[in-house]
């Protein structure tokens, strides 16, 4: 099989229940201690990229905010001290709902009267479920096939089956309680293409464009919900990190997004989904969509668009082709030296620390590298991210790392890191003669297949 596909689902708190009230309000009483600087509580709506502020309450007795919404379907809501800050809510259709806390931990708040919230725990508790039960049968599955047992590989798919119709069913139940649940879990509900898959399709096709069959993108319901954001993120990061060419993900991003009307609001939190998964699975086509974002909603929402911009920038930086940012950093001997001084051979920019376990044993790969290499124009930086000079040395000197080594001693605040987003180590960032990127995060065999197709050997 060539593709077995491991969709990453993120769990986020979203409203549901149905049907509208009439020119009503709904009342959101917050009941909070510990809040004795917080002079107001804002109340905020997701545009797909960030929160915006939609409405503020404030307080007389540093422990009651209330807020009067208008009675609508049900949509998800935030309410907190700042957009840092938030407790994801569900407001639509209930007429009047406590919030009950502390301001010192306010995203543990609770709505202890509420019946939708404290409903979609339970919800939100069994779609969890189910997916952490097909990411299981995907792996035995895997396991299974990679051991040629075909009889075992039968039994996983009938499990799978039998998953996928107990899924079903589930959304079935749910309809007869509220349909907007069953919306919640429909979008949520990816079935098996083992079972599911048409003759001759491939689990890819069947992937690509099967994700979201069981959503109808014309619902009302999901233009303030925030699944759509997050099923679509999962499925665009899933197709970035199966390594698919860009422009198979492109067909694909684009076939699902033209299945939802660009009038409604469904749309923006697909696209906003889409660029946070393509960015988070690191593929070149979120600048594509980002700009899309910018030209349809940057002048009604100008920080988004703002924000988008900047990812943009950075993320286009660091792609392969793009030309790798400078910095400056001393040596252990205390003099300058900048990325720009070391053009002309092929740069690998190593980023590690004494104290990195997995650093150290993957030194010995870098230092066969470059002994090999060497001679042909392949060079080495070492970016330490050490706080302890002496200890850096001595783990120089011990691991024979003989290759030019920078460091400002500040450990994971350092400014080269920092640039580069670097957020585990090791991380390397291998460089042409010119200084453009090559490729990311090389190491051990692969890095050794890079340079011997780089060097011709």
């Amino acid at each position: 099989m060539k593709y077995l596909l491991y969709p990453v689902f993120a769990l986020l708190l979203v409203s549901f229940v149905s049907t509208p009230t009439d020119k009503e309000v709904v009342e959101l009483n917050c009941q909070l201690n510990a809040c004795e600087k917080v002079d107001q509580l804002h109340l905020f709506e997701f545009n797909g990229v960030n929160f915006t502020k939609i409405g503020s309450a404030p307080t007389t007795d540093w422990q009651n905010y209330k807020f009067q919404i208008p009675a609508s379907r049900p949509r998800f809501y935030y309410v907190g001290i700042d957009a840092n800050n938030l407790k994801p809510l569900i407001l639509g259709t209930e007429k009047s709902i406590s919030l009950k806390g502390s301001c010192s931990k306010f995203q543990n708040a609770q709505l202890p009267d509420s019946d939708l919230n404290q409903k979609y725990e339970a919800v939100k508790q069994q779609i969890n479920q189910h997916k952490n039960q097909l990411t299981t049968y995907l792996r035995q599955l895997q396991i299974a096939n990679q051991q040629n047992n075909v009889e075992t590989a039968n039994q996983i798919i009938l499990k799978m089956k039998e998953l996928d119709e107990e899924r079903l069913h589930y959304i079935e139940t749910l309809k007869k309680e509220s349909p907007f649940l069953a919306k919640v879990a429909a979008i949520n509900t990816y079935l098996s293409y083992h079972n599911h898959g048409t003759s001759g399709e491939t689990e890819l096709d069947y992937f690509g464009t099967k994700y979201f069959q069981l959503v109808d993108w014309n619902d009302p319901d999901y233009e303030y919900n925030a699944w759509v954001f997050e099923a679509t993120k999962d499925y665009a990061q899933t197709l970035a990190n199966i390594k698919l060419p860009v422009d198979q993900q492109k067909n694909f991003i684009d076939l699902q997004l033209s299945k939802i009307p660009q009038e409604k609001r469904t749309y923006m939190l697909a696209l906003g989904g889409m660029i946070a998964g393509l960015q988070s699975g690191k593929s070149p086509l979120m600048a594509t969509y980002a700009k899309k974002y910018i030209e349809m909603y940057g002048a009604k929402y100008p920080e988004a668009a703002a924000q988008l911009k900047n990812a943009v920038k950075a993320t286009s930086s660091m792609m392969p082709g793009a030309e790798a940012p400078d910095f400056t950093m001393n040596t252990p001997d205390g003099q300058p030296l900048s990325l720009k001084d070391l053009r002309g051979k092929v740069l690998l920019i190593d980023f590690w620390a004494s104290w990195c376990g997995p650093c150290r044993r993957e030194n010995p790969n870098v230092v066969k590298a470059y002994k090999k290499y060497h001679d042909k124009g392949f060079d080495v930086l070492g970016v330490s991210l050490d706080k302890d000079k002496k200890r850096w040395l001595d783990a120089i000197e011990k691991d024979g790392l003989i290759w030019h080594h920078v460091s400002d001693l500040k450990g994971w605040a350092n400014a080269a890191a920092q640039l580069y987003g670097v957020r585990s180590i090791p991380h390397t960032v291998l460089l042409d003669k010119d200084g453009k990127i090559i490729a990311r995060n090389l190491r051990g065999a692969a890095l050794e297949q890079k340079l011997a197709e780089l060097f011709g050997e």
